[in-house]
């Protein structure tokens, strides 16, 4: 569309040069032949033409400027965003146990495959769950200063490790998906399923350990009882459901 100012701007500013040229190298045999005024006349038209040209032209460039420059401003955010994804991998890759890690990958998921949407929605409600159950323990024992049940937090961040491998195995099953163009098969939604029903499993294991901990808390201060047999018999349970993996993904 700017290739008409274009031209027109070039022709004027042409013309308008060669004007000013012929009136200032020609200008004893014009002023001869043609006269003062005529000469005047054709300098100032010269100038306003060589103007006009130069003011079309450049309002020809402009809009390309302004496209180019906008083409180079986006190229840079996809740039600046494909290296941010690339490096989100990277370290979910060498670290796919992090939970802070492991919520940035599903977050890239669900950006680049809407149709992913709902079910990254719900593994991150159950991350949510878990960061709620961990602050919430933590006041209870900051609270009681139960500094005798600091061994016990351990038992639950191996339950949220345990989350994460189980997270990991969605991921991977995601990852088949994420261009978008196809929709998970019946065995990844399988794996999918026993995943999630797991994760929700240890989220309602560490709900129980917490209220054993309160428990015990109360009866060791008002009572002095000191019998930690059914919080141990509980963070055993635990340890059980969190040694291995039931759906590990090879």
């Amino acid at each position: 569309m700017s290739k008409i100012p274009k031209i027109i701007g070039a022709v004027l500013l042409a013309l308008g040069i060669t004007g000013i040229c012929i009136t200032h190298f020609a200008g004893a045999s014009l002023i001869i032949s043609a006269g003062v005024r005529a000469l005047s006349f054709l300098k100032i038209a010269a100038i306003i033409a060589t103007g006009a040209g130069a003011a079309t032209m450049i309002g020809g460039f402009v809009p390309d400027v302004l496209h180019l420059i906008a083409n180079t401003s986006f190229q840079k955010r996809i740039d600046g965003a494909n290296a941010e994804r690339r490096k989100t991998f990277a370290e979910y890759a060498k670290d796919s146990l992090n939970p802070v890690k492991t919520r940035e990958r599903l977050t890239d998921l669900k950006e680049n495959n809407p149709k992913l949407s709902q079910l990254i929605d719900r593994c991150l409600s159950q991350m949510d769950k878990m960061d709620k159950l961990q602050a919430r323990y933590a006041a209870l024992l900051s609270a009681n200063d139960a500094t005798y049940l600091d061994n016990t937090v351990t038992v639950i961040d191996d339950a949220e490790t345990r989350m994460c491998r189980n997270m990991r195995n969605i991921i991977n099953c995601c990852i088949l998906v994420e261009d978008g163009s196809d929709d998970l098969s019946d065995f990844d939604n399988q794996i999918i399923a026993k995943s999630l029903a797991d994760n929700d499993n240890e989220l309602q294991n560490v709900d129980t350990l917490i209220h054993y901990a309160v428990n015990y808390i109360n009866n060791y201060q008002q009572n002095g009882v000191t019998d930690m047999s059914e919080l141990k018999a509980w963070i055993k349970v635990m340890r059980q459901s969190t040694e291995e993996p039931s759906h590990e993904t090879h």
